[in-house]
């Protein structure tokens, strides 16, 4: 690139990235309401969390930047805790 050129637009993230949801179950969760729209959105989060922490493990494992690691670190920590939590709020729908 040379000075002044626009930037390139950032990549989407391929397809059966972890943690995103298939187009049919963010169709699903659009189409939904009430308890059902709870359900959806619940295990959808769930599912987007876990994908966090698969990608954390990496950086644990192969990663040697200090930050980095401490960030997922943190982040395994939080995103558990959440996990926990949504998994809580799902047994009780």
């Amino acid at each position: 690139r040379r000075p002044g050129d626009t930037p390139p637009a950032p990549a989407l993230p391929a397809a059966g990235a972890p943690g995103l949801p298939p187009e049919e179950q963010r169709a699903a969760l659009e189409a939904a309401s009430g308890p059902e729209f709870d359900r959806l959105f619940l295990e959808g989060m769930i599912q987007h969390r876990e994908g966090a922490l698969a990608m954390v493990d990496v950086v644990l494992v192969e990663g040697e930047d200090l930050f980095a690691n401490e960030m997922a670190a943190e982040t395994a920590a939080g995103q558990g805790g959440e996990i926990d939590r949504m998994r809580d709020l799902l047994a009780a729908l």
